[in-house]
């Protein structure tokens, strides 16, 4: 039996962020944290999010997202291309 994972991996693009998606990401959410008073979960669980965000900037991917507050505020600091819905 395949996994899901193997089926992704098999069958699709797999992006990670590299050394540099990390290092902005963590400039990102400092800014977001000092601006908007983040406590340390709440530090934790954007820093996901940004991530994400900078690794489909990388390649000029769309983010579609139902969780548009996180990714509206990592928009106001850094551009990507966002659909919430």
């Amino acid at each position: 039996m395949v996994s899901f994972v193997d089926y992704l991996s098999r069958n699709f693009r797999i992006i990670a962020p590299n050394e540099r998606e990390w290092v902005e990401s963590g400039k990102i959410v400092g800014r977001l944290a000092r601006a908007k008073g983040y406590d340390i979960h709440k530090i934790r669980e954007i820093h996901v999010d940004v991530l994400i965000a900078m690794t489909a900037r990388k390649i000029g991917a769309y983010v579609v997202t139902c969780d548009a507050d996180d990714f509206v505020a990592i928009r106001q600091v850094r551009d990507f291309n966002l659909i919430c819905w």
